[in-house]
């Protein structure tokens, strides 16, 4: 007996959701990335970026980043 209802319309749109803001998430990292290639501050990045300094924090400091 199956316990619970597979929705599709549900699952793709939670598929769509998760891959626009991994797409946002690289994009975010490649623009770090390219501003402290030209000698940018994480303030100055953050706030051309229009975004909290915490998150380029945890970016930058991101094993993975580099």
């Amino acid at each position: 007996m199956l316990l619970t209802e597979y929705d599709e319309k549900k699952h793709l749109r939670n598929t769509f959701r998760e891959g626009v803001e991994a797409g946002r998430e690289e994009k975010l990292r490649e623009q770090v990335q390219k501003k402290l290639s030209k000698g940018k501050t994480l303030p100055e990045i953050a706030e051309e970026l229009e975004e909290d300094p915490l998150v380029i924090e945890q970016i930058v400091s991101n094993p993975t980043f580099h």
